[in-house]
């Protein structure tokens, strides 16, 4: 294959590169916004009741976190684990950005807007 780039790649090379490039700085903002975000949803979503979490999950999308299971060593049963409100809160953190939990917690009557002024 003839190269016409003067560093001998192909120009399938540099679009292959540029996208991949492209596509890592999307996902180190998206951290950066998760990560900036991450105490307020927290905060917010402490003011959720668990029915009020479940119901987000429900509404929003339809479902909520997976359920975990308990084998018994001894009698080999299952059993499945209560899900608790942190469990809830962390499945909400990862799946909604702050704005989309702000706008539900407002519409739902949850929280009035001034929780949110400083």
């Amino acid at each position: 294959m003839r190269s016409d780039n003067p560093h001998g790649k192909s120009g399938d090379d540099e679009h292959r590169s540029s996208e991949i490039s492209k596509i890592k700085n999307e996902m180190e903002n998206a951290d950066k916004i998760f990560y900036k975000e991450l105490s307020s949803k927290h905060f917010l979503l402490d003011k959720f009741s668990t029915e009020q979490l479940r119901d987000m999950c429900q509404n929003l999308l339809g479902r909520g976190p997976d359920i975990e299971y308990y084998e018994d060593k001894v009698t080999k049963k299952t059993k499945e684990l209560p899900q608790y409100k942190e469990d809830y809160i962390h499945f909400i953190i990862d799946e909604f950005r702050f704005s989309e939990i702000k706008n539900y917690a407002l519409e739902k009557h949850i929280v009035t807007s001034q929780f949110f002024e400083k």
